[in-house]
């Protein structure tokens, strides 16, 4: 019902409505402390993730976010890191998405 659709690291809104949107990250990395990624709505940053490894043997961890914001159509979502770093990107571990929650502008 919500017609959205992905192209290329892109959601695209196809009706317009209050959208739940979420996203969730996993991390592995030895490198670094500080572990993040963000929700972008039009380019906007709209939501943000940070964290730290669980401890100095183990840099695994996740980050999740979600929100619920009015879009519009062609309205677009994305997610961007900000450190450049190592991700899991297996679909179980690291994705997002977005889902109608209520059509039109107001409930």
């Amino acid at each position: 019902m919500g017609a959205i659709k992905y192209d290329q690291g892109f959601i695209i809104v196809g009706r317009t409505g209050h959208y739940f949107i979420y996203s969730q990250m996993y991390y592995n990395d030895a490198r670094t402390h500080l572990m993040a990624h963000q929700t972008y709505v039009n380019n906007e940053r709209v939501m943000e993730s940070v964290g730290s490894a669980l401890n100095d043997s183990t840099k695994d961890n996740t980050r999740y976010h979600g929100g619920v914001f009015l879009l519009r159509v062609n309205d677009t979502i994305s997610v961007r890191i900000p450190y450049l770093r190592q991700y899991n990107m297996k679909s179980d571990a690291s994705f997002f998405g977005a889902f109608l929650l209520y059509p039109g502008e107001s409930p």
